[in-house]
C-alpha cells in the first residue's frame, strides 16, 4: 500500500515539477489587441432568479469598445424576479427572451434554445455566454476577438470585487486558493497547450466548435468536466487566459474545483479506455492531489521507510520529497500573489479539513438532531380534492400540501394509499412539480390548474404561493378579463404544460 502510494505522489511530483519548469518562462506582454478584423459575436447573457446585476451587465456590454455592429446581445429571463422587462424589450440593442415556466428550465436549455435559435443565422463567428451575477470592462470583447485568432473554446478569469465587498475569512481563503489555481496550474497548462475544464458561467466558444457538440448539459462542475473531455476527444482544447477578466462579487464567487473523490471517480471510470493524448493528459490531471495532500503522503512515506524495510531506499524517497517541496515553493513565487494572500492560502488546507469534518455524515447527523431537539417545527397541512388522469378516464385523488417550518411538501392519496414527496421546498409550487413528475413517469397526469398550460402564477411574496389566474382564451370570455384561479380547480379546457425542447 505504501509503495502504491509512493509511486502516485512520483508521479504527480514529476507532473509538478514539469508545471513549474514552464510556468519560469517569461511571457511577453500584449499592448495593443485592437485588430483589423473583427469577429462577429453573439453575446448571450443567462439570467435567472433575483439577478440584481443583469442591468449593470448590459450597460456594460452595450458601452464596449468594440465595434457595436460585430456583436449582437441577447439576455435570457429565466424566471427572473423584478426585472425592468418593459425598459429592455424597448431597448432596440438587446435581444429578450423571457421565459416564465413554472420552474426555471436552468442554463442547459437556456443556451441551447439561443443555439437553436441562430442556428442558420449568416455572419456568426462565436458565443460569448456570461451569467449574469457578472461584470465586465470595457475592453472585454476586443480582448475576445483577439483571443479568438489563438483558441477555440477560451475561459475568461473569474475575480471577485475588492472595493465593494468585506471578505469573510472563509471567502479570504477560499479566493487565495483560487487565485493560485488560477495563476499557476490553469495559466500554465494552456501555455503547454493543455486543456482545462470549462466553466459555463463565463466562456468564449467558436460557433463551429458549439455545433459539433451538438449539445449542452451543465447541471454542474462535474457535467461540465464531461463536456470538456467531449471536446479533448476531438482535441478541442479550453484555453484559460488569465489577461481575459469577468469580474463578480464574493458571496457569488465559485471556487469551481471538484473534489478529488469526484476526479478520482472520472479517472478511474476513464483510465483504461482508449483515448487520445489531450484526453488522457486530462484523465490523468484528474488524479492529482493538491500540494497539501502530497506533503502528508510524503510524511507518511519517509516515515514508513525510516523504520520499516522499504523496496526504495530512504535517500531516495528523502530525494524526492525534497524536489516536490522546491517545486512548490517556486510555484508559490509564480503564481504572484499579494503578500497577505500567502498566507491564506497555507491556511486553505486546515478550512477544507475542517470542512470536510462538519460535513461528516456523522458529525452533519449529531447536528440535525441537535437542530431538531432545539426546535420545534411548525407544520400545517390542507387537504384537497384534485382529479388525475391515465388517458382515458379521469379519476378523484387527494393532496394533502404540508408546510413543514416554511419548506413545502405533497402527499398524494388514492384509494387509501399515500405517496409524499421526497424532498423538501421552499415553495408549493415547486413540490407539486415534484410530484407531477413522479406521476408522469407512471403515465399519469394531475389535472389541476398549476401543470395548465394557460395558469399563470401570481407572486404575491409568498413561499407557499400556489395562486394564479387563468389565461385560456375560451368562449364567452371578456377581454382583460382576470379569472383568479387555485391549485384544485380544473375543467375540460385543462391541456398540459409545454416544456421547451433540448437543442
Amino acid at each position: 500500500m505504501i509503495t502504491l502510494l509512493y509511486i502516485y505522489i512520483s508521479v504527480f511530483t514529476l507532473y509538478f515539477l514539469v508545471l513549474t519548469m514552464a510556468s519560469m518562462k517569461s511571457e511577453r506582454k500584449v499592448r495593443d489587441k485592437f485588430l483589423p478584423n473583427c469577429a462577429n459575436l453573439c453575446v448571450v447573457v443567462y439570467a435567472s432568479g433575483a439577478c440584481d446585476t443583469l442591468e449593470n451587465l448590459l450597460k456594460q456590454l452595450k458601452n464596449q469598445s468594440f465595434a457595436r455592429q460585430h456583436y449582437t446581445i441577447y439576455a435570457i429571463l429565466d424566471k427572473c424576479e423584478a426585472v425592468p422587462e418593459v425598459t429592455l424589450q424597448s431597448d432596440l440593442n438587446v435581444n429578450v427572451i423571457n421565459i416564465d415556466n413554472l420552474e426555471p428550465i436552468g442554463k442547459s436549455q437556456a443556451y441551447s434554445i439561443i443555439a437553436a435559435k441562430l442556428h442558420e443565422a449568416a455572419n456568426l463567428d462565436a458565443f460569448v455566454f456570461l451569467d449574469a451575477k457578472n461584470y465586465v470592462d470595457q475592453d472585454f470583447l476586443t480582448n475576445v476577438n483577439y483571443y479568438l485568432t489563438k483558441y477555440d473554446v477560451i475561459n475568461p478569469m473569474v475575480n471577485y470585487l475588492p472595493e465593494k465587498d468585506t471578505l469573510t475569512f472563509w471567502q479570504n481563503v477560499k479566493s487565495a486558493y483560487s487565485r493560485y489555481c488560477n495563476k499557476f496550474i490553469l495559466k500554465t497548462r494552456t501555455r503547454m497547450g493543455l486543456t482545462n475544464i470549462i466553466n459555463t458561467d463565463s466562456f468564449v466558444i467558436k460557433r463551429n466548435i458549439l455545433y459539433k457538440m451538438e449539445s449542452f448539459d451543465f447541471r454542474n462542475i462535474i457535467s461540465e468536466l464531461q463536456y470538456t473531455l467531449k471536446l479533448a476527444k476531438d482535441n478541442i482544447k479550453v484555453a484559460f487566459v488569465d489577461d481575459l477578466r469577468v469580474y463578480t462579487c464574493i458571496d457569488k464567487f465559485d471556487l469551481r474545483i471538484p473534489s478529488l473523490s469526484q476526479r478520482l471517480g472520472i479517472f478511474w471510470a476513464q483510465a483504461l479506455l482508449p483515448q487520445n493524448w489531450t484526453v488522457k493528459e486530462l484523465i490523468f490531471s484528474m488524479a492529482a492531489p493538491n500540494w497539501f495532500v502530497c506533503f502528508l503522503a510524503y510524511f507518511i512515506v519517509l516515515k514508513h521507510a525510516y523504520v520499516f524495510p522499504f523496496y526504495i531506499d530512504y535517500s531516495a524517497v528523502l530525494i524526492t520529497a525534497v524536489v516536490f517541496m522546491i517545486a512548490c515553493c517556486i510555484s508559490f513565487l509564480n503564481a504572484k500573489l499579494y503578500p497577505k494572500e500567502y498566507l491564506y492560502l497555507f491556511l486553505y488546507p486546515i478550512c477544507s479539513i475542517a470542512h470536510i469534518i462538519y460535513n461528516f455524515p456523522l458529525v452533519r447527523g449529531i447536528r440535525n438532531i441537535l437542530k431538531k431537539t432545539a426546535h420545534k417545527p411548525v407544520v400545517e397541512t390542507m387537504t384537497t380534492n384534485v382529479i388525475v388522469s391515465d388517458g382515458k378516464n379521469d379519476h378523484q385523488c387527494q393532496l394533502e400540501l404540508i408546510s413543514i417550518d416554511g419548506m413545502a411538501k405533497v402527499t398524494f392519496i388514492n384509494k387509501g394509499k399515500k405517496y409524499t414527496t421526497k424532498n423538501q421546498h421552499l415553495r408549493m409550487t415547486d413540490a407539486l412539480r415534484e410530484l407531477s413528475s413522479t406521476l408522469n413517469g407512471r403515465g399519469l397526469t394531475l389535472k389541476a390548474c398549476q401543470n395548465c398550460k394557460f395558469f399563470q402564477p401570481v407572486v404575491d411574496g409568498t413561499t407557499n404561493m400556489v395562486k394564479g389566474t387563468c389565461n385560456c382564451q375560451f368562449q364567452g370570455r371578456v377581454q382583460g378579463d382576470i379569472i383568479p384561479t387555485l391549485l384544485w380547480n380544473t375543467c375540460p379546457k385543462f391541456e398540459e404544460q409545454n416544456v421547451v425542447s433540448l437543442f
